[in-house]
């Protein structure tokens, strides 16, 4: 296919996808940005391999600079070799996004604390999934009567348009099954934390109350709690800036695909967007990663607590609290305040070996 006035489109798309690509690196190149607050949970571990999804998806997007340079894009090994990365980065993108909710979730809401064996066997079966959906096209869902999987798909290489069904379910679909999903997790998480969602007896309760009495909810959380929610606020950008980039190219694709006309500039602008993934995630981070709480300085999010929350509902109203004092909060106290007094007294004892005596003049 030999482009017309596509170029400059196509241009801008790898423009948006090396900006995904530089930010990724940015990140591994910048120690500090890193979530090694929660070096005691695989938050951090999770968070690079979706970054390193994002670097995929940016690469094979990227790719379409060849197909500037010479003007059009034409079939071949680089060109199924795009469909290819292209297809796998997406896909891995909306998996990792989704383990990393399931993540926090098994962490903050069943507060399950998992061994490294669990985490490295999920890096495994995650990479393996995303391999097998990028693998089955080619070798088991491609026919000589609709020729190749991977191919010439508009300014660019992708799965082609005589297979428009695995364009649908073998990416659109799982991207947003992903998205879905997050937000169930993540909804679920934070109702949790606020206090609005209960566990009393083996049975689920959910309740709300009103703006005058949200106090009440914050009454019942202990420390621990309330890191959770804390971290819970944070995180809950990456699903919604997850769907607010792969909305309007969905929308766009599906147009199409119902016969609708899609003007160039509308896909490239989609594209763009969606492109911007690893730049958005690595954007967010910059803005919140210095409001995560220090998680070194606290209890681990596994650590038992006595369950005191009674209902608050009776027939006439709310009833009073009882507050019980935790003996996890009390022991962590003591604790913190001895690690206070031990650090003042070590930077006094700097401060005095800093110090040098005056030197008698002659």
């Amino acid at each position: 296919m030999a482009y017309t006035s596509e170029s400059s489109g196509v241009i801008c798309l790898g423009a948006a996808a090396v900006l995904s690509l530089l930010s990724v690196a940015f990140y591994f190149m910048k120690p500090s940005l890193r979530l090694q607050r929660y070096g005691n949970t695989h938050l951090n571990g999770y968070f690079k391999t979706l970054l390193l999804a994002n670097a995929l998806q940016a690469f094979g997007t990227a790719m379409s600079f060849k197909w500037a340079a010479e003007g059009g894009v034409t079939s071949g090994a680089f060109c199924s070799a795009q469909g290819g990365i292209k297809q796998a980065g997406n896909t891995a993108t909306a998996v990792w996004t989704f383990v990393l909710a399931a993540h926090l979730f098994n962490l903050l809401f069943l507060r399950i604390r998992t061994p490294a064996v669990v985490f490295w066997c999920t890096i495994a079966g995650g990479w393996t999934l995303v391999a097998l959906v990028i693998i089955i096209g080619p070798t088991a869902i491609q026919t000589p009567a609709k020729g190749p999987y991977f191919g010439i798909s508009g300014a660019w290489c992708w799965i082609t348009s005589s297979y428009p069904k695995e364009q649908i379910y073998l990416e659109y679909f799982l991207e947003y099954v992903s998205a879905v999903f997050c937000f169930i997790l993540y909804t679920l998480m934070i109702l949790r934390m606020r206090g609005n969602l209960i566990c009393q007896d083996g049975r689920w309760t959910l309740r709300f109350l009103g703006a005058g009495q949200s106090w009440q909810l914050a009454l019942q959380r202990d420390l621990i709690d309330s890191v959770m929610l804390q971290t819970v606020q944070k995180l809950v950008w990456y699903p919604i800036v997850y769907t607010a980039l792969i909305l309007p190219i969905t929308i766009a694709r599906l147009s199409q695909f119902a016969g609708a006309p899609v003007p160039f500039w509308a896909t490239i602008l989609t594209d763009v967007i969606f492109n911007l993934t690893g730049f958005a995630n690595v954007l967010l981070l910059i803005s919140t990663h210095k409001m995560f709480p220090d998680a070194h300085e606290l209890p681990q999010f596994s650590t038992a607590r006595k369950v005191v929350r009674k209902s608050l509902f009776k027939a006439g109203g709310v009833t009073p609290f009882t507050i019980e004092s935790s003996d996890t909060a009390s022991q962590f106290e003591v604790l913190r305040l001895a690690r206070v007094e031990s650090s003042a007294q070590s930077l006094r004892r700097s401060s005095l070996d800093s110090v040098e005596p005056a030197q008698p003049t002659q």
